[in-house]
């Protein structure tokens, strides 16, 4: 592909770094490499290198903070020295794809490339500033106003922006960006899930959860600030005299801590809290489990999408989704008959579709065919690449 443009990459984290977008951006940077594309990426940490054919630029900037203090600075280390980098080492006709870690990433980079016929992407994987209206209120008036109208500013000024769902596209087109330029395509899930893991790794994990043919629900991935427990644990509450079913949380996030004091309050023995596992450990893992809860705050049904979804679909599990009930993953519940969605506070609700489930097996075990399918149909690696190297085809040509 020698006649096409060179493709930058700009996020926080990258390989080796475990977080899910470092993930998703090396399975893409990878692909698009194996394709025959130019590929960099501008990212954090030290040590320049080059790794599965893409070109690996490290801004010196930590990938790792504290609080919120470290954090706000390391952000603004990264943003500058990025940039800085960007336009040392773009030219005309390249393509940059900013992701949204950190928060307002895209900004910076339309700004400091103005001007340069470098045609920028938009790899939206959270909507800043709403996410921290959502977190911390309306007191920030107007630096979230203005940080809002520079964002919309920088996706109008953008060739082109990817999202992950049809409820954060409409926000995208709500900003002025014309249809032509959004295109949705969902994250996938790790390529390690393409297949079965084998079925003696699975019977191992079911017995370290002392599973003994209950009915296992589990809880993978960050226990963050979006996500919605309270509807989970009053649920697992209304469940603890059957003990047809058990509950495991994997993972580690800002909620941890009081989730876990929480539970111990309320007394939630079947309930039981692990470490995140390796990639690799993660296909059995996922497999073991009866049934996985993805869940989401309503304020944040349309600025996020959980990319926890994939994999439970690559499972061939079903998935019992506490959220907006009629948001993008209420919907593909719904559509492609593979869990059930609950609003917040219907604890009754998921508690009586979990001991039923736990009680007719057949029932789960069909909705998680369905789940596979859906899977193979709309969330693979493949299926992703495929739209993005057409995408970025499109984008080169009219460069």
């Amino acid at each position: 592909m020698s006649d096409s443009p060179r493709l930058f990459f700009v996020n926080r984290v990258y390989w080796p770094a475990g977080e899910a977008t470092a993930q998703l951006l090396t399975d893409l940077a990878e692909g698009l490499a194996a394709r025959g594309w130019t590929v960099h990426v501008v990212t954090a940490g030290e040590g320049d290198t080059v790794h599965r054919g893409v070109t690996i630029h490290r801004t010196a900037t930590p990938d790792r903070h504290g609080g919120l203090v470290a954090r706000a600075w390391n952000y603004r280390c990264f943003l500058s020295v990025a940039v800085r980098q960007l336009a040392a080492l773009t030219r005309p006709g390249d393509i940059v794809v900013t992701l949204t870690d950190p928060p307002m990433l895209g900004v910076r980079v339309v700004a400091g490339l103005a001007g340069r016929d470098v045609r920028v992407v938009q790899w939206i994987q959270d909507i800043y500033p709403e996410i921290a209206t959502a977190h911390y209120g309306k007191f920030l008036g107007r630096l979230l106003k203005s940080w809002k109208r520079q964002r919309d500013e920088a996706w109008r000024a953008s060739a082109a922006c990817v999202t992950l769902g049809e409820d954060m596209a409409a926000v995208i087109a709500a900003a002025g960006v014309p249809a032509t330029r959004v295109a949705i395509i969902p994250n996938w899930a790790p390529r390690e899930l393409d297949a079965a893991p084998p079925s003696n790794l699975v019977a191992t994990r079911r017995e370290q959860w002392r599973a003994c043919g209950r009915f296992v629900v589990v809880y993978s991935g960050n226990l963050g600030r979006v996500h919605e427990f309270d509807t989970v644990l009053a649920a697992i509450a209304a469940l603890q005299d059957n003990p047809n079913v058990t509950f495991h949380f994997i993972g580690r996030g800002p909620r941890m801590r009081a989730i876990a004091q929480a539970a111990h309050a309320r007394g939630l023995r079947q309930l039981e809290f692990h470490p995140p596992v390796a990639r690799e450990e993660l296909p059995a893992l996922l497999a073991a489990a009866d049934a996985h809860l993805v869940t989401l705050q309503p304020a944040f049904g349309s600025l996020v999408y959980p990319s926890k979804l994939a994999g439970v679909l690559a499972a061939g599990r079903p998935t019992l989704f506490v959220g907006p009930t009629t948001g993008d993953i209420a919907r593909l519940l719904r559509t492609q008959d593979c869990g059930a969605a609950f609003a917040p506070g219907d604890a009754s609700g998921l508690a009586a579709v979990i001991a039923h489930w736990a009680a007719e097996r057949a029932i789960p075990e069909r909705l998680g065919r369905n789940a596979r399918r859906a899977y193979a149909e709309g969330f693979t690696r493949d299926a992703a690449l495929n739209q993005w190297d057409a995408r970025l085809q499109a984008l080169g040509r009219h460069s």
